[in-house]
């Protein structure tokens, strides 16, 4: 199949980057025809090894960027065209519609409600829509939109390899040897739920420690209110090494207030080995299987997460042996390859319906 994977209003390195540049790399091993439209100078043009279109698509209304895209729809007929992110679900499908552009696809990767006018126009310009996971389908369907035009296709990526042993980073990182040291991996904004870490270090037992890696706008506050506190949180900042970091840590937290849909922290962490402690938003319980991979807790539950932690750090082995369970379910169902045959799956049965 020749396919266009709409990438032009994406501009940082985020999760749909990701799954964008994932997606692409795992149909185009299985023989398809990919590119993908984004701005030559985006983190996702650094990231995706496919051919890429120059547009940037800055708000929904771009038209310079929908005369892009009357162009190249005029001059090449694509199979598929596969739309991601908000700023793109209009002018780039109007564009593909205008131009007769057989099959036109969105996934859907939040866990937010749309408006009955919104679900009335986007069912009309697209053929169906892929939710990340069972959490953001069901948001959609009481949205309105119907169920027969949804597929669930969760997303996957590559393991992630450390390039250092685990007991070197752990001296860099300053992390003793009988610490268990529980790793969060991501912005550090309100929704993500750092300020949870900081409530539950009090409440677990001396050697558990929360390691920090990343930053943000709270990054400064949240490291104050962990000093005034007295709290075992440690801040690290961003960091590239992110493997072995994860390697160094024995568990990750998501501690996230917000409706995660479907993150890759927590199927990066699975790659390595990580047992994954998460609250249960979004699609977080179709991820961590309690007690197998990993613990839920509830959203700004701090003495849920104390238990949780305090309960992984005194039975090590029961932990890794998760951890090994959750690198295994990576290797089964969470890889690229598994993620773009799902896609490609949708693509083909519901291509056959037009």
């Amino acid at each position: 199949m020749k396919i266009l994977q709409v990438g032009s209003s994406l501009m940082s390195w985020g999760g749909i980057e990701r799954y964008v540049a994932y997606l692409s790399d795992g149909l185009a091993e299985r023989g398809h025809d990919v590119v993908v439209s984004c701005g030559p100078d985006t983190p996702l043009h650094s990231h995706i090894t496919v051919p890429a279109i120059p547009i940037v698509n800055r708000r929904k209304l771009d038209f310079p960027a929908m005369a892009k895209y009357l162009r190249l729809f005029r001059a090449t007929r694509y199979d598929v065209i596969h739309v991601h992110f908000s700023p793109d679900f209009l002018l780039p499908t109007i564009a593909a519609r205008m131009t007769k552009q057989p099959y036109v696809i969105m996934t859907r990767h939040v866990v937010l409600p749309w408006t009955a006018t919104k679900v009335k126009l986007y069912s009309a310009l697209y053929d169906h829509f892929i939710p990340v996971s069972h959490a953001v389908e069901r948001q959609l369907e009481a949205s309105g939109v119907p169920k027969r035009k949804m597929t669930v296709a969760k997303a996957g990526c590559p393991p992630l390899v450390p390039a250092r042993q685990r007991e070197e980073t752990r001296r860099e990182l300053g992390i003793d040897d009988d610490r268990f040291a529980i790793g969060f991996f991501g912005r550090l904004v309100a929704e993500k739920g750092v300020d949870t870490l900081i409530n539950a270090s009090a409440a677990t037992e001396r050697r558990v420690s929360f390691e920090v890696f990343g930053e943000g706008p709270l990054s400064a506050p949240l490291e104050v209110r962990a000093q005034e506190a007295g709290s075992r949180v440690r801040f690290h900042g961003f960091r590239e090494d992110v493997p072995e970091c994860l390697k160094a840590i024995d568990a990750v937290v998501i501690p996230s207030v917000w409706e995660e849909a479907f993150p890759y922290a927590a199927l990066e962490a699975m790659s390595v080995g990580r047992a994954v402690i998460a609250s249960r938003v979004g699609g977080m319980a179709e991820i961590v299987e309690e007690g197998s991979t990993g613990y839920l807790f509830n959203k700004h539950d701090a003495s849920g997460l104390a238990t949780v932690a305090s309960r992984m750090a005194s039975d090590p082995e029961a932990n890794l042996l998760m951890g090994l369970r959750a690198m295994e379910v990576h290797r089964t169902t969470y890889t690229t390859q598994k993620m773009a045959e799902r896609i490609e799956t949708v693509y083909r049965s519901q291509a056959t319906l037009l």
